[in-house]
């Protein structure tokens, strides 16, 4: 949604960006006010890997992905949890980290492609779609590594609320975003 905005400014602007952008996946990743009978936590990570591609483009975003899973593994907290490590990559989580990038990259891409339309509802569809398959990813993993008796359809339908909630919230910052650009961009016209 900011691709081309962000593009037309200085360099140090998409810098300064994608340093913000790793700012939040450290500090809002960790927290954790949800978790599954299971054991998978409901977190705002699979929402925060997929927004900042959609919201910065696929580059910026990804590469903010990219080193906070870097982080993360070096042993900072800021995984689900405050855990970290690179265990982390093989253990049962290992799934939904290694699908981060890959859900970030085809949303930010696939919503740069969408530039022109300004649609938020695309942007809110992208957004399912990228922890759809964050969700997809991880739990196949999840379930390779710790055997579970339920299925693989009641385990999605358990965590769809979730994922909807993420998803609306996301939404409404998309909009609350375009929105605030918009009127920032039509006041720097009329000066």
């Amino acid at each position: 949604m900011l691709t081309t905005l962000i593009h037309n400014q200085a360099r140090w602007v998409a810098w300064l960006v994608y340093l913000l952008a790793i700012g939040l996946l450290v500090t809002l990743s960790p927290i954790t006010p949800f978790t599954t009978d299971d054991g998978i936590p409901i977190t705002l990570q699979s929402l925060l890997v997929v927004f900042l591609p959609v919201l910065l483009g696929w580059r910026i975003g990804v590469a903010a992905v990219v080193t906070y899973l870097i982080i993360g593994g070096l042993g900072a907290p800021v995984f689900s949890y405050g855990t970290s490590g690179w265990e982390r990559f093989t253990g049962s989580s290992g799934g939904f980290l290694m699908a981060f990038p890959l859900a970030g990259l085809l949303a930010g891409y696939a919503m740069e492609q969408f530039q022109h339309s300004k649609s938020v509802l695309i942007g809110a569809l992208l957004l399912f779609a990228g922890q759809f398959i964050i969700l997809g990813l991880g739990l196949f993993w999840y379930r390779a590594i710790i055997p579970v008796e339920e299925s693989m359809l009641a385990s999605v339908e358990r965590l769809l609320p979730g994922l909807f909630i993420k998803t609306a919230f996301g939404g409404l910052a998309l909009v609350l975003i375009q929105r605030l650009v918009t009127a920032a961009v039509r006041s720097r016209q009329f000066e």
